[in-house]
Formats: C-alpha cells, sequence, structure tokens
C-alpha cells in the first residue's frame, strides 16, 4: 500500500530542509546568509518537490531540471557573491551527503522511504541526520580550509579604552607582515572596518588614508595628540616594491577566544575584502 503524502506537509517540510541546506551551505564557505532570501530559495524547493510528486510531465523530475532548480535556489539565496561556483558545488555536496544520511538512518531504523521525496514519516531521522550532516561537513571543510589557507575565517575582537569593535579574519598564508620591533605578525584591516577604535576628533584624521599616504597622515596624528599608539610598518605587494602602512596597537586583542593583546593592527586604505566575507588578514 502506498502512503499518502498531503502537500502541504510536503512542502514545508521541503521548505525547512531547504532552508537548513542553503544555511549549512552559507556557514561552510563563510558567506552572508541573508535570511529573507535564504527563506525565498527554501519556499521555491518546496514548491518543486510538490510540483515533482503532481501528475505532470516526466520532464519535471529530469536530473537536469532537478540541477537547474537547485543552481536556482543558490542565485536566489546568494546572488551577487563571486562564489556562486563554489557555492553551488558546495550546495550539491551537502544535499547529497545530508540524503546519503537521512536514507541511511531510514534503512538502519527499518523504514523505507518513498523514491526521493521526504515525507512526514522520515522526520524521526531527519534532525539527528542534519545534526551528523553538519558536524562532519563542517570538520571536513575547516580542515580543508585550514590546509589551503591557513586556517579560514576566525572572529577577531579588538579593543582601544573603552571602544570596541569584532569582526571576521581570514588566516591568511600570503600575509608575511610582522611587526619590525616583536617580530609577531600583524593584522591588517581596512580602516573603514575598525574606525570605530578611534574617538570621534580621529576619525577624519585616520580614514585620511583613502587620500593621503600614510606617512603624512603619522604626522598629522602626532601633531595633534603625542601620546597616540600609531607607527609605520614597512611592506611589500605584487607591484608595490616597498611602502609604508599606517599601524596602531590597540589594548587587546582576543583571536577566536584567545588573547593576543600586543599585535599591531595595520590600517588599509581600503577593505581587504571585496565580498564582505571578512574584514581583516591574519599571518597564518
Amino acid at each position: 500500500m502506498k502512503p499518502v503524502i498531503y502537500v502541504d506537509e510536503l512542502f514545508l517540510l521541503n521548505c525547512l530542509i531547504n532552508y537548513l541546506l542553503l544555511l549549512l551551505t552559507a556557514r561552510i564557505c563563510s558567506v552572508p546568509s541573508p535570511r529573507l532570501r535564504l527563506f525565498g530559495a527554501a519556499a521555491l524547493g518546496g514548491l518543486y518537490a510538490v510540483a515533482a510528486v503532481l501528475p505532470l510531465p516526466n520532464f519535471i523530475v529530469h536530473p537536469i531540471v532537478k540541477a537547474s532548480v537547485g543552481v536556482f535556489m543558490v542565485l536566489v539565496s546568494f546572488g551577487g557573491q563571486k562564489k556562486l561556483l563554489r557555492l553551488s558545488l558546495v550546495f550539491f555536496a551537502v544535499a547529497v551527503a545530508f540524503g546519503g544520511a537521512v536514507l541511511a538512518a531510514e534503512l538502519l531504523g527499518g523504514g523505507d522511504l518513498l523514491g526521493s521525496v521526504l515525507t512526514p514519516a522520515s522526520l524521526r531521522v531527519l534532525l539527528p541526520a542534519f545534526i551528523i550532516t553538519y558536524f562532519v561537513l563542517t570538520l571536513v571543510f575547516r580542515r580543508a580550509a585550514r590546509h589551503t589557507k591557513g586556517g579560514g575565517v576566525v572572529a577577531l575582537r579588538l579593543r582601544s579604552g573603552d571602544r570596541e569593535v569584532s569582526l571576521r579574519a581570514l588566516r591568511d598564508t600570503g600575509n608575511a607582515l610582522v611587526d619590525p620591533m616583536t617580530g609577531k605578525p600583524v593584522i591588517i584591516a581596512g580602516v573603514g572596518d575598525v574606525k570605530a577604535l578611534f574617538p570621534p576628533g580621529l576619525h577624519k584624521t585616520v580614514t585620511a588614508l583613502r587620500l593621503k599616504d600614510a606617512v603624512n597622515v603619522l604626522e598629522e596624528l602626532c601633531a595633534s595628540d603625542k601620546s597616540l599608539r600609531f607607527q609605520l610598518v614597512p611592506y611589500s605587494a605584487v607591484g608595490v616594491p616597498g611602502s609604508m602602512l599606517l599601524a596602531f596597537r590597540p589594548d587587546e586583542v582576543v583571536i577566536d577566544g584567545q588573547n593576543k593583546t600586543g599585535m599591531l593592527l595595520a590600517l588599509s586604505p581600503n577593505s581587504v575584502s571585496e565580498n564582505g566575507t571578512y574584514a581583516a588578514l591574519l599571518g597564518a
């Protein structure tokens, strides 16, 4: 006897699963995850799941159509990102891994699945399957990120007096900038992303880095207040054989919960990330 499928339950169940899969994709790829767009994409996937069980032409369940729907969900969720190909591949990988986890849990429990459609009968295995998938995939992708990027994206907190900023930082193996006095790695961040560390009276002077040379800005800062903890750090990059960055020593530096106070913060005229995935660079 074939199980009865309720369209409303099928739609809501697939919406929930699609949302969780998209959220996990955003987490793995370390990209912003606007909730409204994720909900919209999840609803589209839910509508397709309903269409797949209705008496419609067979092409609706063709693998190419299924793949196209998946890509469209990624576009709705993350359109505008520069990692769309990677996001699409990760989304499909997550979906396949989750489907495998659900199938394995259902079969081990002595149950059965109606083709590839998630039914309310499988609710008892969805949550543990998703939790297992989440932790396994997060662990795998984070280890890959450490291997290729030296550690991936981490949490960074900076404090100066009673002023504090929290942001995301990328451990970058290509960042070899060090403090010439201590030899410690130097944090690099766009001046616009950390300007909240400085009193209002200094905002204009510090953000002038976008238009002025770091040496000139340092001279203006020293003229306004001799006690400021600013200095210059020499650096070189592709196309820039030798130059200076304005650097500041915060009162407190915390990276992924570990106190790293004493590190310098070098101020870049522009943001270090084009898409806002992170706001600072750390030496790996």
